[in-house]
């Protein structure tokens, strides 16, 4: 009798042992398959938040070569013609009448010929032919050319041949960053380096202008607009900024 109890027992404590470890086994595969299913949800989330972002990209590079025709083909012919009209006038005023007209023809021209510059930087063509280093050397002398501010500027390394799309984006992210340190920073400075090392690309940019409490505007569109595309190349984009203590954006991007 007591054999047979012992036996029951064994049996009793085998079965628990076994049904425990299916528990145990389902409990895990239940768990695994939840978090696999929460890995292509959030793979899901990234991968159409990156297709969205490139698709933004697109149009924006798109609207902004069609901006680029526009100057050149268009308004580039018309600042043209004018001068020529100008020019054309000279002949009839008089002496003083004509070194005033000169003046303002030149002024003209000058206009046209920036113009015409800032044409090309807003068409991608253009930067994938010229290449990053050289375009953001072409928009520092085209800053420069206007005089608002001083800008010290800087390469250092031999320059790594990068990804074309990826370099149209860097220089996006930089004509921006540029383009607001002219509007509203009121700075007197800015210091750009651009850095081909071993192993990344360290472009920066860092100004002596008001600055700014980035915790207010650290969701503005264009401080946003610059974090996305950095994110789409696997770049790391950092900004740094205090009232009356400049911005600095630094970038770094692993070469592929």
């Amino acid at each position: 009798m007591s054999e047979e109890i012992i036996s029951l027992i064994v049996y009793v404590s085998l079965l628990i042992v076994i049904l425990v470890t299916f528990g145990i086994l389902f409990f895990l595969a239940y768990q695994k398959r939840k978090t696999q299913l929460l890995i292509e949800k959030e793979e899901q989330k990234r991968y159409f938040e990156e297709e969205l972002s490139k698709a933004q990209n697109e149009i924006q590079e798109q609207t902004l070569k069609n901006i680029s025709w526009e100057l050149h083909d268009n308004v580039g012919q018309l600042l043209s013609v004018a001068k020529m009209q100008l020019n054309m006038l000279q002949a009839d005023l008089s002496e003083d009448h004509q070194k005033r007209l000169k003046e303002a023809s030149d002024v003209l021209g000058k206009g046209l010929t920036e113009m015409r510059q800032l044409s090309r930087t807003l068409n991608t063509d253009y930067v994938s032919n010229l290449g990053l280093q050289d375009s953001l050397e072409a928009e520092v002398n085209r800053f420069k050319r206007m005089n608002f501010l001083r800008i010290e500027y800087d390469h250092q390394g031999e320059a790594v041949s990068i990804n074309e799309k990826d370099e149209i984006i860097i220089f996006r992210i930089f004509q921006e960053c540029f383009s607001n340190c002219i509007k509203y920073s009121k700075a007197t400075l800015l210091n750009i380096q651009i850095q081909f090392r071993e192993k990344e690309l360290f472009v920066s940019a860092t100004d002596n202008g008001v600055g700014f409490d980035l915790d207010k505007e650290s969701k503005g569109s264009g401080l946003m607009n610059m974090r996305k595309r950095a994110e789409l190349i696997g770049a790391k984009l950092s900004i740094t900024s205090q009232k009356d203590q400049g911005v600095s954006v630094t970038l770094t991007y692993p070469y592929k």
